[in-house]
């Protein structure tokens, strides 16, 4: 799985899902990370007490 690491927020994204409704566009880039590493987002979740963003746990749809 792709994740995106948003570190000013401290939110995990799933990064086919992340989009507008996450609230990231506010991030610099030198805070954004992208990893592939399970491991590593569990660390970040479990011992720096990130988050998982409920937005982008399945695809995005706009309803007009």
């Amino acid at each position: 799985m792709q994740f995106f690491v948003d570190h000013k927020y401290r939110r995990i994204h799933q990064r086919q899902f992340a989009g507008d409704r996450c609230g990231f566009f506010e991030t610099p880039v030198e805070k954004r990370e992208f990893t592939d590493s399970e491991d590593y987002v569990g660390q970040l979740e479990n011992q720096d007490l990130y988050e998982v963003c409920p937005h982008c746990q399945s695809a995005q749809t706009v309803i007009n």
